[in-house]
């Protein structure tokens, strides 16, 4: 990709909008698609909106964009309440999923029509188009149409459409979804370079946990029109708030097993069904005999000598990544799936008994009725005299 060149108000101090949504809702009808969200997403920030198809996320960045009304709450972007605003009063610029360029214009003229619309100087509107052009890569392709390009040169004459408005706030709609999987890779990168660059308070949805994980400073994970979870994706992915979360973020799914409370020593463990017990440490208010949901990330089950295993099973599956394998297990609590190095996966077949281990601070508890976290206490090691002295 090009180095940027400056755009024509970056250097006047362009500034960047705060997103503020107090207690928004969505019904169509008697069905209501998004319950009540509260959010705010900071000045110069790329947030990623992740959920399942459905779940509202789309429904949401429209009420934002003003191409959806909202049926209760209030919009604040930049400080001024937008409810009632149009689209183009908004200062908003949103990239679609399916480009919606116009054929019958060139690369340069579906990039300059919100510029000729606005009646801007021609010299101004072919400032701007050339510099975003160079920004793209597309400074060679102004002349061609649409259906002379390729299906990610579209997609960036639709973001090129968007950066030349200069707005305060980016919406995307998964821009990337039509895309393979080569050009999905290299356009996650582009934007991301473009946001650090352009540094306009970002808003991106998708259906792809790998793209949320990789592109965001913070996630908000949606389900069935509430959010579910805040935060930045290390601390998403380290500690789910929800089964839920724990179970959407994560490539493969993280395994999840039914078990009893017991206390454990200074700690608790979860007696599975089979009478396995898992060593999970220290958990904050936790109960014994309650009724828990064991999560065990695929990458977090290590293979050890069965005699030594905290869990046995027999492959039924696997799966070849080059670096690591997906091992599929039966065992007495369910299938589980492994992600091992190759290096520690040794000639294992199908049939073959092999065992697991994971460590207490890998386990991941989740409350069996509501789905939500029970958290591990935080054990500081602190190193006392008789311990230095003992050293």
């Amino acid at each position: 990709m090009p180095t940027l060149l400056p755009l024509r108000n970056r250097d006047e101090g362009q500034s960047m909008a705060t997103i503020e949504l107090r207690q928004v809702r969505k019904s169509y009808g008697e069905t209501q698609v998004v319950h009540g969200l509260d959010a705010r997403f900071e000045p110069g920030e790329f947030v990623v909106i992740v959920g399942p198809s459905g779940c509202g996320k789309s429904t949401l960045l429209r009420m934002i964009a003003g191409l959806e009304t909202i049926t209760d709450g209030e919009i604040e972007i930049a400080g001024t309440v937008v409810n009632e605003l149009a689209p183009r009063q908004r200062n908003v610029a949103m990239v679609f999923q399916n480009y919606a360029l116009y054929p019958h214009m060139t690369v340069f003229d579906n990039m300059a029509y919100s510029l000729k619309l606005a009646k801007l100087p021609k010299p101004e509107i072919r400032e701007r188009v050339g510099n975003t052009a160079e920004i793209l890569g597309l400074t060679d392709m102004l002349a061609r149409r649409p259906s002379q390009l390729s299906g990610g040169q579209r997609q960036r004459v639709a973001m090129g459409r968007a950066i030349v408005r200069e707005p305060k706030v980016f919406l995307f709609d998964e821009p990337l979804s039509n895309l393979d999987a080569t050009l999905r890779v290299q356009m996650r990168v582009e934007i991301k370079q473009l946001h650090r660059e352009i540094g306009a308070t970002s808003v991106f949805v998708t259906h792809d946990q790998v793209e949320a994980m990789t592109m965001a400073d913070r996630l908000v994970v949606m389900n069935g029109g509430l959010v579910e979870q805040v935060g930045r994706p290390v601390d998403v992915y380290n500690r789910p708030a929800t089964r839920f979360v724990a179970s959407f973020i994560g490539s493969p799914a993280m395994n999840f097993l039914h078990g009893t409370l017991s206390t454990h020593g200074a700690g608790h463990a979860v007696i599975l069904k089979d009478g396995t017990v898992i060593n999970a440490g220290p958990i904050e208010g936790a109960r014994d005999a309650e009724k828990v949901t064991l999560g065990l990330r695929p990458e977090h089950l290590r293979p050890v000598p069965l005699t030594g295993a905290h869990i046995a099973g027999r492959i039924v599956l696997i799966e070849e990544l080059g670096a690591s394998r997906l091992v599929h297990l039966d065992t007495a609590n369910g299938r589980l799936v492994s992600n091992v190095p190759v290096e520690d996966a040794g000639d294992w077949q199908l049939g073959d008994d092999i065992g697991l281990s994971v460590a207490p601070k890998h386990t991941h508890l989740f409350d069996r009725a509501s789905g939500f976290r029970l958290d591990h206490v935080d054990v500081q090691e602190t190193a006392t005299e008789e311990s230095v002295a003992a050293a």
